[in-house]
């Protein structure tokens, strides 16, 4: 049997409890999936030097450390788990300490604020990040050389961000697949599309994601960013500085995973989206084009023929 992997939660007081305890149940349910012991998982702060020290959370519950600092820095996977009180948290030696386990190849993690940590630490230098969206301005205030992206999570190597809430679990099941695999994490996923209370197109589309993400991160934050900005289409060249990439690297990421151009995804999602919206409500086809992304008739009525065959009038009378 292959040695666990060991995660350290490093606790900042502020923490908040949401994300925290996500990443504590993708762990454990991989665990639980598996039937082994693929993850150990300690708890520590750089505010609570004892193991049995307690930490207070944004919501004022408070978390009973496991272990010290220095044992948690041992562990192979370093997250850093701030909210509230983030911007202002200075600790010199633990931010020397992080600095070290980036550079030594460590997996070094920042959820919901633990950007801020991880900036000041300087390991956020030659990565991009994600963080709260209320925390944002701040953080460009205070480091406005840092790439901060409108994605959920960030990945840059070994360093990972997230903007905290279920993003987090999103990023866990990223972090478990890309160590276990795809198979193992379609599993450990399956628990949480049960457990949350969402539609059936959510759970299509969040195991959708996942499984994109799996292939390629970049592609899965396209493929995201696409669905987000269906009405008012983004350039290329737009989405790909959006997901951290080249117009070249998406171009040849969706050749080899997709056997499309992106822009053709593109055109392909938001005409399936039309054809949906006409068989669907009724809109008229003018409405439908402009929901779309497409700014005239007539450049919608030659895209949805060459997709589909038959004229949007037509898809709609044969529904």
């Amino acid at each position: 049997m292959a040695k666990p992997q060991r995660v350290g939660f490093f606790l900042i007081p502020g923490f908040a409890m949401t994300s925290f305890s996500l990443s504590i149940e993708a762990l454990t349910a991989t665990n639980r999936v598996a039937g082994e012991g693929l993850y150990d998982y300690l708890a520590c702060s750089p505010c609570a030097p004892s193991a049995g020290d307690q930490v207070e959370s944004s919501s004022r519950l408070h978390v009973q450390t496991t272990h010290s600092v220095d044992e948690g820095l041992e562990c192979d996977v370093l997250i850093v788990c701030a909210y509230q009180g983030a911007p202002a948290f200075r600790d010199a030696s633990f931010e020397h300490q992080l600095r070290q386990a980036a550079r030594q190849g460590k997996t070094v993690v920042g959820i919901s604020c633990g950007a801020f940590a991880l900036a000041r630490a300087g390991i956020l230098e030659q990565a991009r990040c994600t963080l709260v969206p209320d925390y944002r301005p701040v953080f460009h205030e205070l480091y406005p050389t840092i790439e901060i992206q409108d994605s959920i999570f960030t990945v840059t190597q070994n360093i990972l961000t997230s903007a905290g809430g279920t993003s987090t679990l999103d990023m866990m099941l990223y972090l478990i697949g890309r160590h276990q695999g795809a198979d193992l994490i379609r599993l450990v996923a399956r628990q949480f599309m049960q457990d949350r209370v969402r539609t059936h197109e959510q759970i299509d589309t969040t195991q959708r994601h996942l499984g994109l993400r799996i292939k390629s991160l970049v592609l899965g934050n396209a493929v995201e960013m696409m669905e987000k900005n269906l009405e008012e289409p983004l350039s290329i060249a737009q989405l790909a500085s959006k997901v951290g990439t080249t117009p070249r690297n998406l171009a040849v990421v969706f050749k080899k995973h997709l056997g499309l151009t992106p822009g053709q995804y593109y055109l392909s999602m938001r005409l399936k989206l039309a054809r949906d919206m006409l068989t669907q409500t009724d809109l008229s086809i003018s409405n439908v084009a402009l929901a779309t992304g497409f700014k005239t008739a007539s450049h919608f009525s030659r895209s949805f023929r060459a997709q589909f065959g038959l004229s949007a009038s037509q898809a709609r009378q044969a529904n």
